[in-house]
């Protein structure tokens, strides 16, 4: 009798837990949905323009599209100026005057604090500049995108725990690498560390980069091309404890941007997250990739 009651709490602690984390899963799928939807999220994208000093006006080259030109028209909205440690986007005063617009006559666009800000609006246009490898573009969105009301929820594999793993941390200090972007780009990112673990034990490792603060996995497995996104999957990961300890659950792994639009500048796995074995955990290709 005490057996089969230990074997019963037994039964009801590991049903709850894995009610938790569907529960847990549930609520990030709604995020991710949520994520991509969102103003600065990235199904919206409708332009990547490249700008530089000698081709920095911005004009409008019909109702449904604008451009980057080296010279200025009756059409243009307004222009960027690239400075040593900054760039500026000023309207046009016809424009200002026209549309009654109530801006700042000159907006600071790069750098900023946070990803989002310094966005500059316009009719159903909203704009941010990046920096990739040292050159600056102009990230465009179309606030009524078509694609917005296209969108489909994203497809995962069901959560599994299998997939939710204990790993050992080993920090890395004054570490960088350099990263491809799908563009060909390539980019210094700070090394944060390497994750030691075990899967059907086989020893693994990956190498985690620093993202705003966080741990992050670019990595790829050989579901790649399959069920998942064809060059890799992304991932956080839980700073570790004291003794080095921590858990990757690649429940959690999520497309690159790149899977949602062509106006992204998505960095690609490094070699040394290549894994060679398929991990059927996480979200999927969206349907038509």
């Amino acid at each position: 009798m005490k057996q089969k009651l230990i074997l019963l709490l037994v039964c009801l602690v590991q049903g709850s837990v894995v009610l938790g984390q569907n529960s847990e899963f549930e609520q990030w799928k709604q995020g991710r949905n949520e994520e991509l939807l969102a103003e600065d999220g990235w199904v919206n994208l409708a332009g990547l323009l490249w700008i530089s000093p000698e081709n920095a006006f911005l004009n409008q080259v019909g109702k449904d599209s604008l451009a980057i030109s080296t010279r200025s028209n009756k059409n243009t909205i307004g222009s960027f100026q690239i400075e040593s440690d900054s760039v500026w986007f000023s309207f046009s005063p016809k424009v200002i005057k026209k549309n009654k617009l109530q801006t700042a006559a000159k907006v600071l666009q790069f750098p900023v604090e946070h990803y989002g800000e310094g966005g500059v609006y316009f009719d159903r246009w909203k704009w941010n500049v990046i920096n990739r490898g040292g050159q600056f573009a102009m990230r465009l969105r179309d606030l009524n995108h078509p694609a917005l009301a296209a969108f489909e929820p994203i497809v995962t594999y069901e959560y599994d725990s299998k997939w939710r793993l204990d790993v050992f941390f080993e920090p890395k200090f004054n570490e960088f690498i350099n990263i491809t972007n799908v563009m060909g780009q390539v980019i210094e990112w700070r090394v944060m560390g390497t994750l030691k673990f075990e899967v059907e034990g086989q020893k693994q490792e990956l190498i985690t980069l620093e993202d705003a603060g966080k741990l992050f996995v670019i990595f790829s497995d050989q579901t790649n091309g399959e069920s998942t996104y064809p060059s890799g999957r992304y991932m956080y990961v839980a700073f570790p404890d004291k003794k080095g300890n921590t858990t990757v659950d690649f429940n959690y792994a999520y497309n690159p941007p790149c899977a949602y639009t062509a106006f992204a500048t998505c960095p690609i796995p490094p070699k040394e997250n290549r894994l060679d074995f398929g991990i059927e955990a996480g979200e999927k290709s969206p349907e038509g990739h």
